[in-house]
C-alpha cells in the first residue's frame, strides 16, 4: 500500500513538474514580452480595424475585427468599475472597450504585449523604456492610486498607464519602477485636423 502511495506520488510530481516549465515560460521578463508580433496598433486616430462610431455590441465589434472573440466583462478604470466588452485573440485578452455616447465604442484600453502604442510602446515595457516625459504624467487616484498615468508624446488623446511596486514617496519613484500596464485611447481627437 505505501509502495503504491509512493509510486504514485512520484508520477504526480513528475507530471506536475513537466507542467510548471510551460507556465514560467508565460511569465518572462518584461524586455522578453515586450518583443512580440503586433496584431493591433493604437494611434491618435484610434484602434487598427476599429474605428471610431462602431457600435457598442460583441457582433459590431467582432464584425470590424475578424479572428478576435468579444465577451462581455467587467473592468476597472481610474475613478470605477464600468461594463465593457474584451477581445480575445486566441484565448488571450488583447483590449478592452467602454461604451461611448450614442451607442458607440468609447475609450479602449490596451493590455496585450500583441499590441503597439503610438510611439512604439509595448505592455511591459518599463518608464524608461516607453521613453515618456515625467511632466506629462501625473499619478493616478481611486482604483489606480499612485500609478504614473502619461500622455502619449505622439498622440494626446492616447493615455499610458503605469504599474508600480507598491507605495513610492514621489511621483519620480513611482516613474524610475514603473511598468507600461496599459494603453487607452480616447475618442474625439482627429488626427487629420493636427
Amino acid at each position: 500500500m505505501i509502495t503504491k502511495r509512493l509510486c504514485l506520488s512520484a508520477v504526480l510530481v513528475a507530471s506536475l513538474g513537466g507542467c510548471s516549465s510551460g507556465i514560467d515560460s508565460d511569465f518572462g521578463s518584461a524586455t522578453a514580452t515586450t518583443q512580440s508580433v503586433d496584431i493591433l496598433a493604437i494611434t491618435a486616430g484610434g484602434v487598427s480595424g476599429l474605428p471610431q462610431g462602431t457600435p457598442f455590441s460583441e457582433a459590431a465589434i467582432e464584425e470590424a475585427l475578424p479572428g478576435f472573440d468579444a465577451s462581455a466583462i467587467t473592468m476597472a478604470t481610474e475613478t470605477d468599475t464600468q461594463a465593457a466588452i474584451a477581445l480575445f485573440r486566441d484565448g488571450l485578452q488583447v483590449v478592452q472597450v467602454l461604451p461611448g455616447p450614442d451607442g458607440a465604442i468609447g475609450s479602449v484600453h490596451g493590455v496585450s504585449t500583441q499590441l503597439r502604442g503610438p510611439a512604439g510602446e509595448r505592455i511591459g515595457m518599463s518608464f524608461a523604456e516607453a521613453q515618456v516625459d515625467p511632466s506629462a504624467c501625473r499619478l493616478g487616484s481611486g482604483n489606480w492610486f499612485g500609478m504614473p498615468i502619461c500622455t502619449s508624446p505622439v498622440a494626446p488623446n492616447v493615455s499610458l498607464v503605469f504599474s508600480t511596486s507598491g507605495f513610492s514617496a514621489s511621483p519620480t519613484d513611482a516613474m524610475r519602477n514603473a511598468t507600461l500596464e496599459r494603453i487607452i485611447w480616447t475618442p474625439g481627437f482627429n488626427p487629420a485636423a493636427s
